[in-house]
């Protein structure tokens, strides 16, 4: 209960401040203390506060990138606006690092609901990092990394590896407009419920749907078409006729044009309105009995687990505050 009433009184000063200074605003949560930064460098100055364990809740806004060394959470408002509760975006510009050169493994980073404008690197190894409903303008290079889970993102360029080893890597219900081809050959990669527009490595993939194919006059391109050794089950190809198909392992797959893939469009390209329906949920089923796609498994959702403050009422008595608000659940 006390945690639950510390995380109301953050996210109501978050938006008084909103209301009030027409500011952005960052608030850092250590046990049962909270401290409040404002404007651009907020963020920032957060972050160097911050010890392990803690928490930062960004408001809506854009705010200045800041290096992360600490095993932190940091939670947004969204990486899109939502009308429904009337959330904008939360920005980051800038690129994004994980630890400092020369550091030791970072553990323990979450990242949720925040919309990154450039590459989100890790510059250490990396244990238990979680992104979360995040949009990332760039790419993310997790490289040397152990039990890396990527869920309800877009990431609009590859999902990087650096020629190194990752360890139970889980990459579900997200978008990807690049390549996730990079890792060490010996890396646990699993691929469950995504879209991915460019290339795949040597890696376990299920209930992904796979649009990318190109043919040439001397050399075809296609999602394994320079990979050995990938094991996939039950996705979605536009063709298997290309060179290496004998070399990797296929179970239940389909091969469909793009244009019969979704309902809402003839391409696999992002966008904010789009839904990736897809035509035949019913036929193409993935191994957990849901369909094939982003929108199968858990579910594809745009939503940060960040409560909204709603009817927010502020009246002063004598030097008292008083606070009167409702929460909704998103």
């Amino acid at each position: 209960m006390k945690k639950i009433f510390f995380t109301m009184m953050v996210l109501c000063s978050a938006v008084i401040a909103k209301a009030q200074n027409e500011v952005v605003t960052a608030i850092l949560q250590h046990g049962d203390d909270v401290s409040m930064f404002t404007g651009a460098s907020a963020f920032a100055n957060a972050n160097e506060a911050a010890v392990d364990g803690d928490v930062i809740t960004l408001s809506s806004g854009v705010f200045t990138a800041s290096t992360i060394t600490k095993a932190i959470s940091v939670y947004g408002a969204g990486f899109e606006d939502d009308e429904a509760t009337a959330t904008e975006v939360t920005k980051i510009n800038g690129q994004l690092y994980l630890g400092t050169e020369g550091g030791e493994t970072l553990t323990g980073v979450h990242l949720e609901g925040l919309f990154f404008n450039s590459h989100v690197t890790k510059n250490v190894p990396l244990e238990n990092l979680e992104m979360k409903v995040c949009y990332v303008n760039g790419n993310v290079n997790i490289g040397t990394s152990s039990s890396t889970v990527i869920k309800n993102c877009v990431i609009t360029g590859n999902v990087a590896g650096s020629n190194q080893v990752a360890t139970n890597c889980l990459i579900e219900n997200s978008w990807v407009g690049g390549d996730i081809n990079t890792f060490d050959a010996s890396s646990s990669v699993m691929i469950n419920h995504c879209i991915v527009c460019g290339f795949v490595g040597p890696y376990t993939c299920y209930n992904s749907i796979f649009p990318y194919y190109w043919t040439g006059a001397y050399y075809d391109r296609a999602v394994f078409a320079n990979t050995e050794g990938a094991n996939v089950y039950n996705c979605i190809f536009r063709n298997f006729d290309y060179n290496n198909q004998d070399k990797n392992s296929f179970h239940d797959c389909y091969a469909v044009d793009i244009k019969a893939m979704f309902t809402d469009a003839t391409n696999a390209s992002y966008s904010a309105t789009r839904t990736f329906e897809i035509q035949q949920p019913e036929i193409w089923i993935g191994t957990d009995d849901t369909e094939i796609g982003i929108r199968g498994g858990d579910g594809w959702s745009k939503v940060p687990s960040t409560p909204v403050v709603k009817n927010l009422q502020l009246t002063v008595e004598g030097k008292t505050l008083k606070v009167n608000y409702g929460t909704v659940v998103r």
